[in-house]
């Protein structure tokens, strides 16, 4: 284990439309990146330290896209077998954020010295807020075509990421014209449907609470990565741990309940319990980190997922809204 979640790893570039990057990650570079379930898009901050003028200008000029990696080189588990080191996890890296600068600000440190660029970012912001479909479809189409329609007519094109297979397979009875922004269709399915609908890394999700949760379960210990005491919280639990990119929107994430520090109860409030499996679904995600600080973290509002009192066993039925 001797490269065991050891080493800083990150790269920063904004690219401008035609998708050609600079690299900037050899300053000094500052970001929060917070992707919330019920929130349509994910937001980020970056802040890049000294720039030259010239790049500067440019970057205010023409920075359209930014993409943020981060984690950590060492991988997060390995066994010892004899002399070899056999990993039986992937590194701890990867992208963060993969969105679109919506605003520049140049700003000066309160040492008078330090200058920085703030690039104020959302996570597909042409495709939800600048953006037109206009089509006409035939009856018979359900919606999970209707998403996939969607996707591929509309003015700025995107991808789907997960859909929720349990999305109602009601089909139009008759042709429809479609005229409007993709954003506002796209919430009329989630809606009907009882789900959420985001957008993550430039691709649609649409899922539903009661969607078997994608992906391994991440389990994390002060030996995985977990930093401090994780807290109970009225659905679940909030924890913070070293920067793991591994830990999506709507991951699963297991925490021995035994180190979770206990919500207090007050009157009038109804009882919450951790959930006896310990499994949590992440349902807000912040990552944060300073290229030359000491930050370098992610925060985590998980739910209660399989267990007693979890999310799951307070929906009466499938069509049970988790936001009702």
């Amino acid at each position: 284990m001797s490269d065991f979640l050891y080493g800083r790893k990150y790269r920063v570039l904004v690219a401008d439309k035609g998708n050609t990057a600079l690299d900037v990650s050899n300053l000094r570079c500052v970001f929060c990146v917070e992707k919330i379930a019920n929130s349509t898009s994910n937001y980020a901050e970056v802040a890049i330290y000294n720039l030259s003028p010239e790049t500067e200008a440019l970057i205010v000029k023409e920075g359209m896209r930014i993409i943020i990696e981060a984690g950590y080189q060492g991988y997060l588990q390995a066994q010892q077998q004899g002399a070899a080191q056999q990993v039986i996890t992937p590194k701890q890296y990867g992208v963060i954020f993969d969105g679109e600068v919506i605003q520049p600000i140049r700003d000066r440190e309160d040492n008078n010295v330090d200058y920085k660029l703030t690039l104020v970012c959302l996570d597909g912001d042409s495709f939800l807020n600048n953006n037109i479909v206009r089509m006409t479809v035939n009856a018979g189409l359900n919606q999970r075509q209707f998403v996939n329609q969607i996707a591929s007519a509309a003015l700025t094109l995107t991808e789907i990421g997960r859909i929720s297979p349990d999305l109602s397979t009601q089909a139009l009875p008759r042709g429809k014209v479609f005229f409007g922004m993709p954003k506002k269709y796209l919430r009329d399915i989630a809606r009907d449907n009882s789900a959420n609908f985001w957008v993550d890394d430039g691709q649609i999700y649409i899922a539903k609470a009661t969607d078997e949760a994608p992906g391994e379960t991440i389990v994390l210990s002060p030996e995985t990565g977990l930093v401090g005491v994780p807290q109970q919280t009225q659905d679940g639990v909030a924890f913070k741990c070293l920067l793991n990119p591994a830990i999506k929107l709507m991951s699963m994430v297991k925490i021995d309940n035994s180190i979770v520090r206990q919500l207090k109860q007050r009157i009038g409030q109804i009882p919450s319990m951790l959930d006896q499996d310990g499994q949590y679904q992440a349902y807000r995600v912040i990552h944060y980190g300073d290229t030359r600080g000491d930050e370098w973290y992610t925060e985590v509002d998980g739910v209660s997922r399989y267990g007693r009192k979890s999310l799951l066993a307070m929906l009466e039925n499938r069509q049970q809204s988790p936001n009702g």
